[in-house]
């Protein structure tokens, strides 16, 4: 660098030294050029003029044609981190469920809330590692008059009449996953599975076997993924539409393919609204795997969407593409269907209806509620 600054004023020298000379020569015809001089002054005053040349306002025009390509990329559909910066959801997942079994009724309702904070810890390349932790869980589970219910908020609050399920929702609390999210915003890897089914194991033994298998590395990616998921990979306008799938494996229970169609509806100011819809396929058990960890088997299985027109299926996210994230979302799916059940090898025909409501809201603080004392 030194080098360069040396050759840079050498070079300048020589060019003074040479312009020093070309202004010492002209006296020895002092006459004619004295006289093409006084007449030159006058005609080069106009053109010590010319740098009004239009150069600079052309420039400035131009400079602000770029500024306006980042404006509307402001609008892109695309999550936006910030190293060490948090931000918070709330997510509650309501569910009206009604199995008819042998004649009988049986009805269950729950509702679930979870407390979130992400925190982006740094950027390789694409890819971000964000961590995840659960900093709250509420539940209310009633199924067929017998009430379960825990608060992590209010440790005071009655459990119900299970508290070894109660024991099991305390201790998602405090759980934390470490998250490589890609450049097309899919969950490539989760960190922490392992310690996560060890401390849901300690509160129900019994359960070992079936959170190994409905946990496993794939379903915990899946469980991260609905969160980044919603944004396309590729940039969109209002009135394009995308698809994307998520397969949940579920071991014993079967599994469900989930594809969720997209629609970019309009922007509001920062805010773009995403109409979604819902389509679901369920398929039973492989015979091989039913009942490996439940007191009984799914021998056959059908479960669809209810095809009755005014049932929704499907709902609407509002994305801030400012803050490059969900501002809320409102889904709702709907089941309907059949499933035999294999219990101490008795055949059980069993219907089942079920409406389950999806919201999320998303902000700088956290939801948490401050304890009840």
């Amino acid at each position: 660098m030194l080098r360069l600054l040396a050759a840079f004023g050498l070079a300048g020298v020589m060019i003074a030294s040479t312009v020093a000379q070309d202004k010492k020569d002209p006296p020895k015809e002092e006459a004619k050029k004295a006289d093409v001089k006084k007449d030159e002054p006058k005609k080069e005053e106009p053109k010590k003029e010319e740098p009004k040349k239009v150069d600079p306002p052309k420039v400035e025009p131009k400079k602000e044609e770029p500024k306006a390509a980042p404006a509307a990329g402001d609008n892109e559909l695309a999550w936006k981190f910030t190293k060490d910066v948090p931000f918070f959801q709330e997510m509650t997942t309501k569910t009206i469920q009604n199995i008819k079994v042998q004649g009988l009724d049986v009805g269950q309702n729950q509702e679930q809330t979870f407390y979130f904070k992400f925190l982006p810890q740094t950027q390789a390349g694409d890819k971000w590692i964000v961590q995840q932790t659960i900093e709250g869980v509420k539940m209310k589970i009633d199924i067929a008059g017998n009430p379960v219910s825990y608060d992590s908020t209010n440790e005071a609050a009655a459990p119900g009449t299970n508290t070894a399920l109660t024991e099991f929702f305390k201790a998602l609390k405090g759980s934390q996953f470490t998250l490589t999210i890609a450049k097309d915003y899919t969950v490539e890897k989760v960190d922490g599975r392992e310690e996560f089914v060890k401390k849901l194991i300690q509160s129900n033994k019994q359960l070992e076997q079936l959170l190994n298998k409905i946990l496993g590395e794939e379903a915990m990616k899946q469980m991260a993924d609905p969160t980044f998921g919603v944004v396309p990979k590729e940039k969109k306008k209002v009135g394009d539409k995308w698809d994307r799938k998520v397969k949940l494996g579920l071991g014993p229970l079967g599994s469900y393919e989930n594809t969720y169609t997209f629609t970019y509806k309009k922007i509001t100011g920062d805010v773009a609204e995403i109409e979604v819809a819902v389509a679901l396929v369920y398929t039973a058990p492989a015979a091989d795997t039913t009942g490996e960890t439940l007191p009984f088997k799914i021998r056959e299985g059908k479960l669809v969407q209810d095809t009755d027109p005014k049932a929704k299926n499907g709902g609407t996210i509002l994305f801030n593409t400012k803050t490059g994230r969900i501002d809320s979302s409102d889904i709702t799916v709907k089941l309907t269907g059949n499933l035999k059940l294999d219990i101490a090898g008795t055949v059980t025909d069993v219907t089942l209806t079920q409406e389950q409501v999806t919201t999320v809201k998303t902000q700088d603080k956290t939801f948490v509620p401050e304890p009840k004392k």
